[in-house]
């Protein structure tokens, strides 16, 4: 019979007070949503789903969430390509600068928003890109590569280049080689840097605030501007759906990885069943 470790159940009941020290200041938001009152009070004055309503039927709340899907969609995309090809690319070689290369790719997680946000600013308004939504989200892929190329570097590292070299050998082109060699092992750390893109995407104020216009102001703009003019429920709504959408991403990230640790101890089994 197995023995639970004391300092594991020391670490458990210390993570406890931690955990909830993280999670009920983000599950506020949920019952102030549904207060029924015109301004943000806690605890509820009673329970009304009036805010959510106004929240939907307002065109400019719903431009601004429409605007952050679009933007966070764009740099998804394009956060997980130059990712991924930039880990890929990297994986299992050794040349002069490659130190430089790494932090290069690195520096918009170590570079000050405010910094980037001003240099973005300064470089889409000299080119007449400013006013609309495909800057904001070129901006965002930038400080969401990162995420996306740390995320696959960790996949890779338990592929032994020999491998790749192996499959080029038998004659498999490089798309064959990505589909069936890359992609297996890269497939967690790809979701996993989609789903931290995406969340960096759709909380990121600085830069949207930098280079909004009214026809491309992002979410959390429209809750800050909001919180200083205009503090009604419709902010926690927005909130609350921000935190609904992270959590969402989360839950289906453990879900593919517990599905994907099954799958593999289960292979084991499928291959002594045929043998």
């Amino acid at each position: 019979m197995k023995t639970t470790n004391p300092q594991h159940r020391l670490l458990a009941l210390l993570s406890v007070p931690a955990f909830l020290f993280l999670v009920i200041p983000t599950a506020i938001v949920v019952p102030v949503a549904l207060n029924d009152s015109r301004y943000i009070t806690f605890p509820p004055e009673g329970i009304s789903f009036a805010a959510v309503a106004g929240f939907f039927a307002d065109r400019a709340w719903t431009s601004a969430l429409t605007a952050s899907l679009q933007s966070a969609a764009m740099a998804v995309v394009i956060g997980v390509l130059l990712g991924a090809t930039a880990a890929i690319g990297l994986h299992g070689r050794k040349f002069p600068g490659q130190p430089a290369v790494v932090g290069l790719i690195l520096a918009p997680m170590i570079v000050p928003t405010v910094v980037l946000a001003l240099a973005f600013y300064q470089f889409f308004i000299s080119i007449g890109m400013v006013g609309s939504i495909v800057p904001i989200g070129l901006a965002h892929a930038v400080i969401a590569t990162p995420y996306v190329y740390l995320t696959t570097r960790a996949s890779l590292a338990g592929l032994n280049p020999a491998l790749v070299r192996s499959a080029q050998s038998l004659g498999a082109g490089p798309l064959s080689v990505l589909r069936h060699v890359y992609l297996p092992i890269i497939l967690p750390g790809l979701i996993s840097g989609a789903l931290f893109a995406f969340s960096v995407s759709i909380d990121e104020t600085v830069m949207s605030l930098f280079m909004q216009s009214p026809g491309a102001t992002t979410l959390p703009v429209k809750m800050f501007t909001d919180i200083q003019f205009n503090l009604t429920p419709k902010i926690a709504v927005s909130s609350a759906l921000l935190v609904s959408v992270a959590t969402i991403g989360l839950l289906l990230q453990v879900l593919f990885v517990l599905k994907r640790r099954s799958s593999t101890r289960m292979l084991p089994l499928a291959v002594s069943a045929q043998t």
